[in-house]
């Protein structure tokens, strides 16, 4: 197999594009999972969020103009746009975290056994997972550690832009320093994230790993085994994303004048990412794959100068 003799950090790119045409029966309904799953959520904020706030931003521009103040009717009609907005928001996070690990795991699980050689179909890999019901422990509980970790650090990150903005009209050398950091911070946000990909399919490839030790062994293959293709799959998986990111902004737009037409819009928008998540997730798995590989395939004397703190996981 050429993923275990790879001759450029291109390779398992390469193998992750093939793996779909090995099984297109299992990867087909894969890829319409994924797309169905993209669409519910953005259509949330097409149908109900982006309505609302245009209400209250036209009727905000209407006090404005009146020029004779907000009357209580009317403040308490903003009041309850934005509590509708920020309670639609929050289900939209929780629909948005629990399809978002539906779909990694069906793209981990199909990406890992098409690569292993097995040829199942979507039901055949449903039932696999079902009726083994540890299969499933070790990838939620990555996901879940791992999901915390962004949360947490989408906060810190929300605080460093608010104190980098309230610092504005003041010194510029203190602004700067603020900026640097939030710059040198979301660098970091997007190499976490292709991080936690890797240990999500760790806990898939290997259910021991899970949770902490499974991002453990991501970072290790990430910064020692493969750094290489560690950066092209950082790159990989915020580049693509950001390419289609303009259907989605157009859908926002003609949903303004039609709605009919901005959910078409999103549909093709929601196919064009679902392949994309199929590339860069399967290039994640095939990432695991052949960096473990290529670790047992080390000497073990040459292996022994690497601190890889194996006793750890």
């Amino acid at each position: 197999m050429a993923a275990k003799t790879p001759s450029s950090c291109f390779t398992f790119l390469k193998e992750a594009l093939t793996l779909p045409t090995r099984n297109p029966k299992l990867f087909t309904p894969v890829f319409l999972v994924l797309a169905v799953a993209t669409f519910l959520v953005r259509s949330v904020h097409v149908v109900f969020i982006q309505p609302l706030a245009d209400d209250m931003a036209r009727s905000i521009y209407l006090i404005e103009m009146r020029n004779t103040g907000i009357s209580c009717a009317e403040c308490a009609k903003l009041e309850e746009g934005a509590i509708k907005i920020m309670l639609i928001s929050i289900a939209q996070v929780i629909l948005m975290l629990a399809l978002g690990f539906v779909k990694k795991v069906l793209a981990f699980f199909a990406a890992s056994t098409t690569y292993s050689g097995d040829r199942h179909s979507l039901a055949e890999l449903v039932r696999k997972v079902i009726c083994k019901g540890n299969t499933l422990k070790g990838p939620a509980i990555t996901f879940a550690v791992v999901t915390a970790l962004d949360l947490a650090w989408t906060a810190v990150l929300v605080a460093m832009r608010t104190t980098t903005v309230m610092m504005l009209g003041r010194r510029w050398g203190v602004l700067s320093v603020q900026g640097l950091a939030f710059l040198l911070t979301l660098l970091a946000e997007l190499c976490f994230a292709v991080l936690a990909l890797v240990s999500v399919a760790a806990s898939v490839v290997d259910g021991e790993r899970r949770g902490v030790r499974a991002l453990r062994q991501a970072w290790r293959l990430m910064t020692r085994m493969r750094r290489k293709e560690g950066l092209l799959l950082v790159v990989l998986a915020y580049l693509l994303p950001t390419v289609v990111a303009p259907v989605y902004r157009a859908a926002l737009v003609y949903s303004r004048r039609s709605m009919a037409a901005g959910l078409c819009v999103l549909a093709g928008y929601a196919f064009v990412f679902a392949a994309l998540q199929l590339v860069y997730l399967g290039a994640a798995t095939v990432f695991y794959y052949e960096a473990m590989e290529s670790k047992e395939a080390v000497p073990c004397d040459a292996y022994a100068q690497i601190p890889s703190g194996e006793g750890d996981v």
